[in-house]
């Protein structure tokens, strides 16, 4: 382990070194042996290929690109961009070189054995002692949804909460407003959710997994570039019954899973959900009858209720470094929520933001729903 650290401190002190180390090598040759012609023989070299006429101007501009170049690469701005672009100049200009005036060259066609180290020079430093940032980028793509995934929900029981807007506001980014109801209710929801064969779009039913799944969303607003406003929801907090989804949820997610034990039963026209390590409990009526709202509910009837019943067509999550927004779509059919009427409750998760008095505004249960997500968007 304390060689693994020392080897990567190690790593970072090249990275840090090397950048200069090679945008020398551009300066020596744009600044002093061109715009100052202080080694003619590389204007003889562009004389040869493209001509006397030009061939002054034409290197001073080749001089002020290679100026450029290390501009950029101390600058630290795209870095791998910048470093392809590094090796292709280097090694077309080369090619070039050692085609056509292998002559001119100060070791002549050695010369290409040089640009080729410098290449690997330029190769290693962005690619083996910057490892950690690729690391961090490809953790970032994955985490992105970068594929469609589906699943049949058997049962999606979601029980939705009233708060007034202002104790709200600061659990979403700023890019995101508060869907509210009459400019004065904002809504946290818990969606409790069994799912059958979840699996990634296309693939067969036999390879996909069975989970319990619970997320803890606000309703929000996304105002896209071209002006439209999407609604949808901003997840604060996930949880499941198995680790790998746990696992595989952080994979390829930014929905912050954990585990946690899932408790179900029925008994006497009620059906209980509860877990003891995150610390909530739900209990339900199995009933036909007709359910009236909750008792101090904003909606005047269950149709008003019904926009604020998720999930919602979208999903947003936000990178606060990047400042991306990330939109995935989910689609459903026959999507028919039904009222339930809710006996008692707690959650642990909602005690723990400490919000005043939340209201239940509605509780709806669907079953039996083929359900997809499509990959993630960044939004334009």
């Amino acid at each position: 382990m304390q060689r693994h650290t020392n080897q990567t401190m190690t790593n970072r002190k090249i990275h840090k070194i090397l950048p200069y180390c090679i945008a020398s090598v551009w300066i020596a040759n744009g600044l002093f042996c061109k715009v100052l012609n202080l080694v003619p023989r590389h204007e003889q070299i562009v004389a040869e290929i493209l001509g006397d006429e030009f061939s002054r101007p034409l290197t001073i501009l080749i001089g002020l690109l290679e100026i450029t170049m290390a501009i950029w690469i101390l600058s630290g701005y795209k870095t791998t961009l910048n470093t392809v672009t590094q090796i292709a100049v280097v090694a077309t200009m080369n090619t070039l070189e050692f085609m056509l005036v292998p002559s001119l060259l100060y070791w002549g066609k050695l010369n290409s054995l040089f640009a080729f180290l410098f290449i690997l020079v330029i190769y290693f430093n962005e690619f083996y002692f910057n490892k950690k940032q690729h690391t961090q980028l490809m953790l970032s793509f994955l985490k992105n949804h970068p594929f469609a995934v589906e699943a049949y929900f058997e049962s999606s029981l979601v029980l939705t909460f009233a708060v007034p807007k202002e104790q709200l506001q600061h659990l979403i980014p700023e890019c995101l407003q508060l869907d509210t109801f009459q400019n004065k209710w904002a809504f946290i929801a818990v969606a409790l959710v069994q799912t059958k064969h979840l699996r990634p779009k296309g693939f067969p039913k036999f390879m996909g997994n069975d989970f319990f799944l619970i997320g803890y969303r606000v309703f929000v607003r996304y105002i896209n570039i071209a002006g439209k406003s999407l609604r949808g929801l901003y997840i604060l907090k996930s949880e499941t019954d198995k680790k790998k989804m746990e696992f595989m949820g952080n994979l390829f997610t930014h929905y912050n899973y954990t585990t946690t034990d899932i408790t179900q039963f029925e008994q006497k026209n009620t059906k209980v959900i509860s877990s003891i390590h995150s610390k909530f409990k739900i209990t339900i009526a199995i009933t036909e009858e007709e359910v009236s709202l909750p008792e101090h509910s904003p909606f005047a009837d269950w149709k008003e209720a019904r926009r604020f019943a998720g999930p919602l067509p979208y999903t947003f999550t936000y990178n606060k470094e990047t400042k991306d927004v990330l939109i995935i779509e989910g689609v459903r059919q026959n999507w028919a929520p039904n009222p339930v009427k809710v006996i008692d409750y707690n959650f642990g998760f909602l005690n723990s933001l400490k919000l005043e008095n939340p209201v239940l505004a509605n509780a709806f249960i669907i079953k039996n729903i083929p359900y997809y997500w499509k990959k993630g968007k960044k939004a334009v």
